[in-house]
């Protein structure tokens, strides 16, 4: 499926990502399945962590590959509850052996924080997750940090001066709720906030890059980058999104 400068295709991400060309992807962005038993569809989300991990890395590996030289991977990970004692598991650390296995240097490890989630009895209620921004090369990659900043705290110092300050590795965005979802018609378990993703979009790549999401889910990636005037290409197991997909290429943008 081919909308404007986006490309979505169904199937397995790993077979489909041997097709996309060496050093041809400026950024990759993407939240893939937690292991915890989301009801995606086709997709088993409850597997073995050395299953999980051979998915994750493998993906990993063909983003290197893909990534123009100055390209960034944004990979968002969470902890999350693990086996029959429900032990906290950090997928977030895990994620971070399996980039410097594949060569990448972790450039910020991203705080996501929110507050609309559920509550725990028994241990203090989860409110963020991570996003893992990773470079092949420390000393030559993208960071458009005069798009991204934030309006100063203080807005009569005179001292201060440029367009803002600096967001920081703490972020704050509401989750897309049930509520939400349902206003807008969507139905994938699993949607990060659009602005988000804009944010990482504008700060890593320029007009006219060529954005890629291996778990593209309900096409949060491609909208982000559709607005942006950024090239688009995602890959989704699952066709039963493929009008989600459509809808919002064509009407959020």
């Amino acid at each position: 499926m081919k909308i404007d400068d986006m490309i979505v295709e169904f199937g397995d991400t790993r077979e489909l990502v041997k097709n996309i060309p060496d050093k041809s992807v400026k950024m990759v962005v993407t939240s893939p399945p937690y292991n915890i038993g989301k009801k995606y569809g086709k997709y088993n989300d409850k597997v073995t962590i050395e299953e999980w991990e051979e998915l994750i890395n493998d993906i990993t590996k063909e983003t290197y590959r893909i990534l123009t030289d100055d390209g960034s991977f944004f990979l968002n990970l969470s902890p999350i509850p693990y086996g029959p004692d429900k032990e906290i598991l950090p997928l977030p650390f895990i994620g971070y052996q399996i980039f410097k296995k594949n060569n990448f240097y972790l450039r910020n490890m991203i705080t996501w924080n929110f507050n609309n989630m559920q509550n725990c009895t028994n241990r203090l209620s989860g409110r963020y997750e991570n996003i893992l921004w990773g470079v092949k090369d420390l000393k030559n990659y993208i960071f458009n940090l005069d798009d991204i900043r934030i309006p100063y705290i203080t807005q009569n110092d005179k001292r201060l001066t440029g367009k803002g300050r600096n967001p920081t590795d703490v972020w704050y965005y509401d989750r897309v709720n049930n509520m939400t979802k349902k206003k807008h018609g969507l139905t994938h378990p699993t949607i990060y906030p659009t602005e988000m993703i804009e944010r990482i979009v504008l700060m890593s790549t320029n007009e006219g890059d060529t954005i890629f999401d291996p778990f593209l889910g309900s096409g949060t990636t491609l909208v982000a980058a559709k607005r942006l005037k950024r090239k688009g290409i995602g890959f989704e197991l699952d066709i039963k999104y493929k009008e989600e997909i459509e809808k919002r290429l064509t009407q959020e943008v």
